[in-house]
């Protein structure tokens, strides 16, 4: 049992006073004998602190949500590298994007333009794209 419970001071005080009076334990004598108070005060000291609380950093989770490497061909067509492409704004108006998928062997390249980076403009431009290709990605 011991009196740095996080409970709140008067519970405190009293499991103190009852550890030294009812168990016969010693080394809570001087904690039984001084206000609640006092009690607070001393939860609140650095030392009391850094003994009852211990923090570590987060540690980051590692989730491969698109793995990045250089495709191996094999000196065969149909492994593609896809980049979008902003054309700027003009009047405050958002301008549009280019979808580039350039084949790694044979730099045959397609683009698409959409209107917006979402899913609904880019599904139907991501779909679209193997048929463009003159061999089977």
């Amino acid at each position: 049992m011991s009196c740095t419970t996080p409970q709140a001071g008067p519970a405190a005080k009293k499991l103190c006073e009852r550890a030294h009076k009812l168990f016969k334990q010693t080394e809570y004598q001087r904690l039984a004998g001084i206000s609640v108070a006092h009690l607070y005060t001393l939860r609140k000291s650095t030392s009391y602190l850094r003994q009852r609380y211990t923090f570590e950093k987060t540690r980051p989770k590692v989730a491969l949500i698109g793995e990045r490497k250089k495709p191996r061909a094999n000196g065969q067509p149909g492994f593609i590298r896809i980049d979008t492409v902003h054309q700027g704004d003009q009047d405050k108006q958002k301008g549009v994007y280019h979808i580039n998928a350039v084949d790694e062997v044979t730099q045959f390249e397609v683009v698409c333009t959409v209107e917006r980076i979402s899913e609904p403009y880019l599904m139907p431009a991501i779909e679209q794209l193997p048929g463009c290709f003159p061999f089977v990605i």
